[in-house]
């Protein structure tokens, strides 16, 4: 009995260690993730929340060319409401996916291919280009839907 005891009482202490350690491990976590949202400063004006959008490229295989809506102007309005509310356009990323099936080489040439395509897009709606910079995404496999540019405009 007396042993049983013991080894009650050992669990409980190991039992307890773990959740501190957890705890300390949470504590951590929580810090962190607070540093990070600081460092990511959000605008206090309304029009200047984060914008983005998804541009898809035409179903044809290695194609290059982005599939034309409003959407690029709908983004373009959204960055004009911020600059006329007082705030800034701090920067565009455009990033991009190759299709399946290509060579790494390819893949990077698309991507490259693609990318201009877009940014050529943009500062036709009036985006500066001294602030659109890019990102590769991977290839998502014979995904239509992964025949994408996603832009995304830091605004502040």
């Amino acid at each position: 009995m007396f042993a049983n005891v013991r080894t009650l009482a050992v669990a409980a202490v190991l039992g307890l260690a773990g959740c501190a350690a957890t705890s300390t491990q949470s504590e951590h976590a929580a810090a962190q993730s607070a540093a990070t949202v600081q460092a990511v400063s959000i605008s206090p004006r309304p029009e200047c929340a984060p914008a983005h959008v998804t541009l898809y490229f035409t179903e044809q295989v290695a194609s290059d060319e982005p599939v034309v809506t409003p959407l690029l102007n709908d983004f373009m309005a959204r960055i004009h409401a911020c600059e006329a509310a007082g705030g800034e356009l701090r920067a565009i990323t455009i990033a991009t996916t190759a299709d399946a099936g290509q060579g790494a080489a390819e893949a990077r040439a698309q991507i490259h291919r693609r990318q201009e395509r877009v940014r050529a897009a943009l500062v036709n709606a009036g985006a500066p280009a001294d602030k659109i910079t890019t990102a590769a995404e991977s290839a998502h496999e014979g995904a239509v839907m992964s025949r994408r540019a996603e832009i995304t405009a830091d605004l502040y």
